[in-house]
């Protein structure tokens, strides 16, 4: 009689057990979508910029030196991807992506001295939402989406010119792309990796620990509340709030791109640096200027060599920017092929 009403007591617990989890769920829930709603962050009008130094503004690229030809990439979704083509008679193709709020077009100079110091052919790609590229800007549909985009496109490449040698180079956003194609275990192959000043993740030790100065604060911002409250959301399978902004840049909206989605800021290096750079099993050349306003220069050399068997080389009194239009930098990256021979 005890069991009986035991098992009683039991059946009729474990339902109000199991509401009274539903209920704290859904409290937690309400609180999170909360936390991902909080206004977006804004920028004080009374913190003036400093004026661009004339060689800030030219280490921009707007100068375009070099000839180049459209060409045009189909995605898997049917959406069209720009690149700008600077062609040379060579066995081995250089992708050059470019970094956040930057476009081919800006890639000119960058791509002009890689065909000269490496005699190969360049293609300067336009992400999705970028350049000339369809696709909304400072988005994608989904996290990785820029990885699956720089996979088509050297399908396509590969199918042209199945012997052709493939090096990926990037700049910013564009060398932590990369390292998340490297962790594509089924992605083609290719033969070498160039990084300028590369985003290594987020938990990279080149990423600035130091407070922001006003100048920096006065320009970009991220809605820190946001990505917790999002990565929380991804973490139990819902991704219906990914498309919302979180990090904000102190542009004019008629600019191209002005802010970027979680679902693309997540898409832009790899979650853990560490597994991002022991994916590479290929050459690997990474470059930064010691004067990088982005990243931690110094931080670079003990981050990358401990974890893959690349080289470092950092360029004295160079920016973030200018790294990609360096004499140095160039030569370096003549120096890195010729000791690979890739080409």
């Amino acid at each position: 009689m005890k069991q009986i009403t035991f098992t009683i007591l039991l059946l009729l617990i474990l339902p109000l057990l199991a509401q009274d989890e539903l209920n704290q769920y859904n409290k937690a829930e309400i609180e999170i979508v909360k936390l991902i709603n909080l206004p977006d962050p804004t920028f004080n009008p009374n913190l003036i910029q400093k004026p661009m130094t004339e060689k800030a503004i030219l280490d921009l690229g707007f100068e375009q030196t070099y000839k180049n030809v459209s060409q045009k990439f189909i995605m898997r979704d049917d959406k069209q991807l720009l690149a700008n083509t600077y062609k040379s008679e060579s066995k081995t193709t250089i992708i050059l992506l470019h970094g956040v709020l930057s476009s081919s077009f800006l890639m000119n100079k960058t791509a002009g001295l890689l065909r000269k110091s490496t005699n190969s052919e360049v293609i300067a790609l336009d992400f999705r939402g970028h350049g000339q590229s369809e696709g909304t800007p400072g988005d994608v549909d989904y996290i990785n989406q820029y990885v699956d985009d720089l996979e088509d496109v050297i399908i396509a490449l590969k199918e042209e010119k199945p012997n052709q040698k493939i090096i990926l180079a990037g700049h910013s956003m564009g060398g932590g792309i990369i390292l998340r194609y490297a962790m594509q275990q089924k992605a083609p192959k290719i033969n070498g990796y160039i990084l300028f000043a590369p985003h290594l993740g987020v938990n990279s030790p080149t990423l600035k620990k130091e407070v922001v100065t006003k100048e920096e604060a006065s320009f970009i911002k991220l809605h820190i509340n946001r990505i917790i409250g999002l990565k929380m959301m991804n973490a139990i399978g819902e991704t219906k709030y990914n498309n919302l902004p979180v990090l904000f840049f102190n542009l004019p909206e008629a600019m191209p791109v002005t802010k970027y989605s979680y679902r693309a800021n997540e898409s832009m290096s790899p979650l853990d640096y560490k597994k991002g750079l022991n994916a590479i099993n290929k050459p690997l050349l990474v470059i930064v200027g010691s004067k990088d306003e982005a990243f931690d220069a110094k931080k670079f050399k003990t981050a990358v060599t401990q974890n893959s068997k690349g080289e470092v080389y950092v360029v004295e009194n160079e920016t973030h920017n200018g790294i990609r239009h360096n004499k140095k930098t160039m030569e370096i990256v003549s120096q890195w092929f010729n000791n690979y021979k890739l080409q």
